[in-house]
């Protein structure tokens, strides 16, 4: 059902940067996710106002496509961080319980239906119909339930038994570089920037004054879709509405709490 639920990270006052790295885990992916959970959400709403004749329908196609190659590659660097030996050759899965890898065999695909209606629209917008694009959004039911799920599974508690803080910080860096590197950095540096909620962190993504520059270098590439983010890419504005969210304290004192440490 959308809208889909924003995962509400209740955030402490620390750079995230500087955080131990093993209490940062949770806090990445939930950012990242929920970057996803807005442009699904968005692509909702558009899709029920624009028709095949609307001036915006190319941007927004190409919004569609590029949100899909994110999440799904998104899904499979999420399973290497977690099932791959990249943190001190020992695999998270071993470490967390099973439900920190969760099977998003449909949602990918799913996410890789939705591209190939996008980009036949693209060639015959004349056939495009809102309607079958939210039809094809059904996946994001499940990728909202299992991200939930799995920021849950996290337990900082055994991270911290199993890794040092050090081996955490270049396993996380590492497979953050991986993610990078297979995607269009135009489309993916962009779409960060313009569906995070400055609100819950202003220090994710990790940026310098001169990243920011090449930020609004790349946006020039995809610019008319960013017109169609929900936020300002430059002052993190909110556009539109106010997103349905569900609270998720995300603090240790919350994690040791309610989640399973045996």
């Amino acid at each position: 059902m959308f809208p889909l639920p924003i995962l509400q990270v209740t955030m402490i006052e620390v750079n995230l940067q500087s955080m131990d790295s093993r209490h940062a885990v949770p806090y990445h992916l939930a950012f990242m996710k929920n970057t996803i959970l807005r442009a699904l959400n968005n692509i909702y709403t558009l899709a029920r106002e624009l028709q095949y004749d609307d001036p915006r329908l190319e941007a927004f196609l190409q919004y569609i496509s590029g949100t899909c190659d994110i999440l799904v590659l998104h899904i499979h660097e999420d399973e290497r961080l977690f099932r791959a030996p990249v943190i001190a050759e020992i695999a998270l899965e071993k470490v967390l319980s099973d439900g920190c890898v969760q099977d998003m065999r449909k949602v990918i695909r799913g996410a890789e239906d939705l591209k190939s209606l996008a980009q036949q629209y693209k060639k015959s917008p004349c056939n495009y119909s809102g309607d079958e694009i939210i039809e094809y959004l059904s996946f994001g039911n499940e990728f909202a339930a299992r991200s939930w799920a799995q920021i849950h599974s996290i337990n900082v508690r055994r991270l911290e038994d199993a890794y040092s803080e050090a081996e955490m910080r270049l396993g996380l860096q590492e497979v953050i570089d991986a993610f990078v590197c297979q995607s269009d950095a135009a489309f993916l540096v962009p779409f960060i920037h313009s569906h995070h909620d400055r609100t819950m962190s202003t220090s994710w993504p990790s940026i310098s004054p001169e990243g920011r520059m090449t930020v609004a270098c790349l946006a020039k590439t995809y610019a008319r879709s960013w017109e169609l983010a929900p936020y300002d890419i430059s002052t993190g504005k909110r556009r539109g509405s106010r997103e349905t969210q569900i609270k998720m304290h995300l603090n240790s004192r919350h994690i040791y709490q309610h989640i399973d440490t045996r």
